[in-house]
Order: structure tokens, then C-alpha cells, then sequence
């Protein structure tokens, strides 16, 4: 019951704390089990949770053995979350305990139709990265199978889970869910080498998940990644025709394996680029200017004048709410965050965290809200109630909107002040800019031309 009641509490938390939470269905989901689910694993806690809530029915995870070393932990992880331990090397002083028993547990859960979420990297750290896949996703599937001849019907869902900013309140997540493994199409395979039965599967495992990952070799690749979307994923998307929203892991994914293609194809080529892109980035970061200032959006242009006067028309009728926003939902939505970095360091717990505790901080506060509302101010009037309640969110989402407004009018204001002091720093920006754009235009073609874009 407490199982269920939290699954749809965390539904609801996910849609709130992510801003854009897309689900991209490359299959269906089964309802019911033998099924093992895996995953990457770049968030500790949030990505176990994203994994459950896309799941209708209840599910069991693999953990490492370190999450259950006290008795409330031990409590919590084994009764709320439905873990089950797994002891590595490095967890317990070089000296590996004997899985022996964990294997047992899941071959007859598997027989009795249940559904594991298994991270099979072994590890999580905040990187697009990952690592090698370990060997216990495929022996768990297969040795369920072979203890009944092959006709426990066991599949294999893979979930590739691809963060913007993990750790950040109303950042993006996009979640790929890939095609069914049947685990029974390796039965020849296990009959004639159980072993390399294991190799076969965990390397199909690997390739499900690489294919629905957003991949970097480095953070330097990564930056400029990120550099490249900025700049030119809305020339993709005008270009292609595409929906932004719908696309958008499809669009990262693309041009990440441009880079790696242009990489083999012409390594200097890129490095050139690459120093391009950091440089006009360096010089934005120096002015303290964003990309997104300096594009011209033919659709949308208007007159600096005219621009200026709605940003400034916006910010003088919104303050008032702006302000009641601030003070109803200020505390609770700065708790989590001093919560979180008070209670670890580790990025990869800062998120969950953050979402977790802001469930009981925006509870707690509104509804104490709501209680003083009602006793000091509506005094009996229920409606009165209801619409201040109601209010409470709304004004909390409008007191974000409206500080990104105001940060982004002071950026479109020192883009103007330093457009008038000194054009010729903006006037090398936009040539700088337009110069990566035809190199990005120059490099889309050729890759499109070899039919490489996914």
C-alpha cells in the first residue's frame, strides 16, 4: 500500500521537478513479468524512480550492498523500495561476498513472474558516458531460463535515461525505451556455450542501451556538444522541418555521432572547429552574454525599441505577483536545495534529494498556508480558501517565469549598452558566430549526404 501511494507521488514529483520529461516509446512496456528492466545509471536514487513510475506493476531492484549498512536503511531499501542486495569487491574491504544466495533469489523471482529494474553498469556518476555492462543482467536471465527449459517466457527492457542537468530543479530528462530482448532466442546459444551465451546477450544489452544514450569520450567533447546545440539546433530544426520537443534527444544523439564521424574523417578538421567554438563561448562568457541573444529569429524579430518596452511592460505588471509568488513559496522551494547540499556532496544524490524532500517542504507549507488563510483571513469562507490554494502553485511557477524574464532583460539590456559603448565587440561576436554556422552548415551536408543522421 505505502509502495503504491509513493509510486504515485514520485509521478507527480517528476512532472513538477523536470521541466521537460519526455518518454519515447520504442516499444511497449509489459504489465507484468518475467521482466528484468535495465538502465544506465548517471543519478543514484532518480534514476530508479524514473524507471518504476514508466512500470504499472510493482517492482523489485538490484542494489549494492553499501545502501543497506543500517537498520533503517536496511528497512527502507528492502520494504519501500523492494531492493535486494548485491555485494561487490570494492564495497566490502576487497573481500567479496558470496552472490551465490542474490542469484537463487531472482532465478525463483523470476519464475514467479516478477519485474526487476537492474542498473547493470554497476556504478553511477554523472557523465554521458557508459561504462562496460557486467555480466549479472544476462546470467540472471539466462539461468532463470535454463532452470525451466527455456519457457519462463523472461524479456529484457532497456531504458536509456539522458539528463540535461541532473542534480537541477526544472531541467530536462528524455527516456528512450528500446525493444523487447527475448531471452529465449539465446537457447542455442546457452545449450552449446553457457558462457559465451553471457557474452552475447550482455553486449546486445550494451547495444541497446549506447544506441538510446547521449555518449561523450570526454568533458571536452561534451562541452562542445552542448556548444554546438546552442548554437545550431534551431538551424537543424528549421532545415529539417522538426518538431523541437519531439526531437530534441534525436537532434543531441545526431550530432553527437557527427562529431565522432568527423572525428575519424578528419580529426584537424574538427580540432579547429572545436577551438572556434570555445573561443567565441570564452569571449560570451567575458561580456557575460548568452548564444541565444546574439541569433536572429526572422519569425519572431522585432525592433529593439519594441522589444525592450514588452520586456519592461512585463516586469512592471508582473512584479506585484511576482512578489506574492516569492514570499508563498520561497522557503519551501529553497529547503530541498539546502537540505540536499547539507546532506551530500555526491551530484548523483543532490537531485533525488532535492525532489524528495521539496514533496514534503511544498506540502507542509501549504497546507500551513492554506490553514492561517483560512483561521486569520477567509474566517469560514471555504471559496475563498479553494482560490487561494489553487494560487499557491500557479504563483510559485509564475515567480520562476518571471526571474528568468528579469535575467534575461538584464542580459538583453547589457547586449545593448555594449552594442552602443563599443559595436565592434558585438560586430565580432555575430562574424565569429556566422563563421561556425557555415562550417556547422558545410559539415550537416556531408553528413547528411552520408546518410549518417539518425
Amino acid at each position: 500500500m505505502l509502495y503504491s501511494f509513493l509510486k504515485i507521488v514520485f509521478k507527480f514529483a517528476l512532472k513538477i521537478f523536470f521541466k521537460e520529461y519526455k518518454v519515447i516509446h520504442n516499444a511497449d512496456i509489459p504489465t507484468d513479468g518475467p521482466l528484468i528492466v535495465v538502465a544506465n545509471h548517471p543519478s543514484t536514487f532518480m534514476d530508479p524512480i524514473i524507471a518504476a513510475s514508466l512500470l504499472d506493476q510493482e517492482v523489485h531492484f538490484i542494489a549494492k550492498g553499501t545502501l543497506f549498512n543500517s537498520k533503517f536503511n536496511n528497512w527502507f531499501m528492502r520494504n519501500i523500495l523492494k531492493a535486494i542486495p548485491v555485494y561487490r569487491r570494492q564495497d566490502n574491504h576487497g573481500k567479496q561476498q558470496s552472490n551465490d544466495a542474490i542469484f537463487d533469489q531472482c532465478f525463483q523471482f523470476m519464475a514467479e513472474k516478477g519485474t526487476l529494474i537492474i542498473f547493470p553498469e554497476g556504478t553511477s556518476i554523472n557523465e554521458r558516458k557508459l561504462r562496460d555492462i557486467k555480466t549479472g543482467t544476462a546470467r540472471i536471465a539466462l539461468g532463470s531460463e535454463a532452470r525451466n527449459n527455456f519457457e519462463l517466457g523472461v524479456k529484457i527492457l532497456s531504458i536509456g535515461i539522458n539528463y540535461s542537468d541532473a542534480p537541477t530543479f526544472r531541467s530536462d530528462v528524455w527516456i528512450n525505451v528500446e525493444e523487447i530482448i527475448d531471452v529465449a532466442d539465446y537457447k542455442n546459444d546457452y545449450q552449446q556455450d553457457d558462457r559465451n551465451a553471457v557474452k552475447l546477450l550482455t553486449n546486445k544489452i550494451q547495444e541497446n542501451l549506447e544506441k538510446n544514450l547521449i555518449i561523450t569520450d570526454n568533458q571536452e567533447e561534451d562541452q562542445f556538444i552542448q556548444n554546438v546545440e546552442a548554437i545550431y539546433k534551431n538551424e537543424i530544426i528549421a532545415h529539417l522541418d522538426l518538431d523541437p520537443k519531439l526531437h530534441a534527444f534525436t537532434l543531441t544523439k545526431g550530432i553527437e555521432q557527427a562529431v565522432k564521424h568527423f572525428e575519424d574523417l578528419d580529426k584537424s578538421w574538427l580540432e579547429n572547429l572545436q577551438q572556434k567554438v570555445a573561443t567565441y563561448f570564452e569571449k560570451l562568457e567575458q561580456y557575460d552574454l548568452e548564444d541565444r541573444f546574439l541569433a536572429r529569429d526572422k519569425k519572431k524579430e522585432k525592433s529593439v525599441f519594441s522589444d525592450s518596452m514588452l520586456r519592461i511592460l512585463f516586469l512592471i505588471l508582473g512584479f506585484p505577483f511576482y512578489i506574492y509568488g516569492l514570499i508563498t513559496n520561497y522557503i519551501p522551494y529553497d529547503l530541498p536545495n539546502r537540505i540536499a547540499h547539507a546532506l551530500t556532496k555526491d551530484e548523483e544524490y543532490i537531485g533525488p534529494i532535492k525532489m524528495t524532500s521539496g514533496i514534503f517542504t511544498f506540502s507542509f507549507f501549504y497546507i500551513l498556508w492554506v490553514y492561517l488563510f483560512q483561521r486569520f483571513i477567509a474566517q469560514g469562507d471555504w471559496w475563498w480558501t479553494v482560490y487561494f490554494a489553487i494560487s499557491l502553485p500557479i504563483a510559485g511557477f509564475f515567480a520562476m517565469l518571471y526571474f528568468q524574464r528579469f535575467q534575461n532583460a538584464k542580459t538583453h539590456w547589457r547586449l545593448i549598452s555594449i552594442f552602443y559603448k563599443n559595436p565592434n565587440v558585438i560586430g565580432e561576436l555575430l562574424t565569429e558566430r556566422l563563421s561556425i554556422i557555415n562550417d556547422l552548415d558545410w559539415a550537416k551536408e556531408q553528413y547528411l549526404n552520408e546518410d549518417k543522421l539518425i
